[in-house]
């Protein structure tokens, strides 16, 4: 019993540290295909999201969004792309995907209200400090020469 103690807090220890693991150096070419299916799993959900008006089934939607948004945020933040610039711009993504996961719960709430508000706020969100942090990033990231997906960044034009 003692011994499966160990073995627990020890396991358990790893995964609150994140096991350990320093980001994974990748290529230019492995950073971009990362982008790219960041952006277009950005796209799906949100276009997701305008073929619902039913309360639930919006809120369903606006869920999956932002588990694509956490996931975005946790594959990126799991690699290291080439350059120490380049490495300053994907944490900036990295922490932007966070602030956005949190942003979508006001959607959320807005839209038990009514639906008119849920589209507000989902504008609002999409006008937010970290939306426009994504923004900044990828316009960084292009002229480091990374090519970046417009739908791998929330909000306005990029």
């Amino acid at each position: 019993m003692g011994r499966a103690l160990i073995v627990l807090t020890a396991v358990l220890a790893l995964v609150a540290t994140g096991c350990g693991s320093k980001p994974k150096p990748v290529t230019k070419a492995q950073y971009e295909q990362r982008l790219q299916a960041i952006g277009n799993n950005l796209f799906v959900a949100a276009n997701a999201l305008g073929a619902a008006t039913n309360t639930q089934v919006f809120n369903d939607n606006i869920d999956k969004l932002k588990k694509v948004v956490h996931d975005a945020a946790r594959e990126l933040n799991g690699v290291r792309p080439p350059g120490a610039a380049a490495q300053r711009q994907n944490e900036r993504l990295v922490h932007a995907y966070r602030q956005l996961e949190q942003e979508f719960d006001k959607v959320k709430d807005a839209r038990r209200s009514s639906y008119p508000r849920a589209v507000a706020a989902l504008q609002g969100v999409q006008k937010s400090a970290a939306a426009q942090e994504t923004i900044a990033a990828a316009q960084q990231l292009r002229k480091l020469g990374f090519k970046v997906p417009v739908f791998a960044t929330i909000g306005g034009s990029a």
